[in-house]
């Protein structure tokens, strides 16, 4: 039941998208906005990230939020691996068994304080190179996936259910059928 109950909220939150009261430009870049940010290890400012970003780049800010949801104490072990690997892939770095084996000593109870301290920097010094180029890399790609998904599918959707309202708001012309679009509203 909790299953059905995240895949209706998951599917509204689309069928939401499909309405938003903007061109299908901004909703697929503030998507697109929202993917990439997800994927950076910016955990804690991620939204602030893209209403900043979104904002900047003319994108729907209320469609990229949600996007950074992906994101979660269950998905981060799985998206940032990948991440990290590909980033060791193009800048090298510290492989994968390097950062558990420094990962493991950096736990080990024996060790001082001033020797955490140290190695824990020195792990993270050495692998945030390839991770940051991992998470750009795979975040643009994502985010261009996305937009061209998100586009193409709010464009077809819009013209086959006939949603004119959205693009004559979305161009600034909206306006009440038999009357003119001059804003003057006469006697």
């Amino acid at each position: 039941m909790p299953l059905r109950r995240g895949w209706n909220k998951v599917k509204g939150w689309f069928v939401g998208l499909l309405h938003l009261d903007d061109s299908p430009h901004r909703i697929a870049l503030g998507v697109a906005v929202g993917v990439f940010i997800a994927v950076t290890p910016t955990w804690g400012v991620q939204m602030l990230l893209v209403v900043a970003l979104a904002w900047l780049l003319g994108a729907n800010k209320v469609a990229g939020i949600p996007m950074v949801w992906v994101t979660n104490p269950a998905t981060n072990v799985p998206i940032y691996s990948f991440c990290y690997v590909i980033g060791q892939a193009v800048v090298g770095g510290p492989g994968v068994s390097e950062v558990r084996e420094a990962l493991a000593r950096v736990s080990d109870p024996a060790v001082g304080w001033g020797e955490l301290g140290r190695q824990w920097l020195a792990l993270m010094w050495h692998a945030a190179l390839p991770l940051w180029v991992g998470t750009v890399a795979v975040g643009l790609a994502a985010g261009v996936v996305c937009y061209v998904i998100f586009y193409y599918g709010i464009r077809s959707y819009r013209r086959r259910y006939g949603h004119h309202l959205h693009r004559a708001r979305a161009e600034g012309a909206a306006a009440p059928p038999g009357r003119e679009s001059s804003g003057s509203e006469g006697p």
